[in-house]
């Protein structure tokens, strides 16, 4: 995908494998995004239930409640095409490091540079010298991925739930 305009909201312009023209826009979510971000958030982490072999994951147990109150502290960004929210981040500033959450895509929508492109927009949004995010430690694509965005893993892995632990990993501005 080649980005087409400036900064928010960023349009995004690429060539499926039908020759058809596909267009994303990354925008700021809104309050009325809510719902359909937790539902999307929902359907995305499906393989992780039956990776750690737990439906009890955080992004499984989230409520609207609590999205709703993170967003007073939060920005959420959305990656839409065709009218359609197909991928989401959120992230916030605390201490001088930007804290990267929740990034996920539609599945059907995955491997299309979507999440890379949501990265990369949450970092332009935080004039910060560090960036921080955290992933399961079996979720080898999204290992990746950061990696290929300069994240490296640091400290000691972190146990959720009995199967669950998460990987922390930074990137310095």
């Amino acid at each position: 995908m080649r980005q087409i305009y400036g900064k928010f909201p960023a349009i995004f312009r690429r060539i499926n494998r039908k020759g058809m023209v596909i267009n994303m826009t990354i925008q700021h979510a809104n309050q009325n995004d809510l719902a359909e971000i937790l539902a999307l958030q929902r359907l995305a982490y499906q393989e992780n239930i039956a990776r750690y072999h737990d439906e009890n994951i955080p992004p499984m147990t989230e409520t609207l409640d609590e999205i709703t109150e993170q967003s007073k502290s939060h920005t959420f960004l959305k990656a839409v095409i065709d009218g359609e929210i197909v991928g989401s981040v959120r992230g916030c500033e605390q201490d001088g490091v930007t804290h990267i959450e929740r990034l996920f895509v539609h599945p059907s929508r995955q491997n299309q540079g979507i999440g890379r492109r949501l990265i990369t927009a949450i970092e332009q949004e935080f004039d910060t010298p560090v960036f921080r995010l955290f992933t399961g430690h079996l979720d080898d694509k999204n290992i990746s991925l950061y990696s290929k965005l300069g994240y490296v893993i640091y400290g000691e892995k972190e146990q959720i739930t009995p199967t669950l632990f998460f990987v922390k990993m930074e990137k310095k501005n």
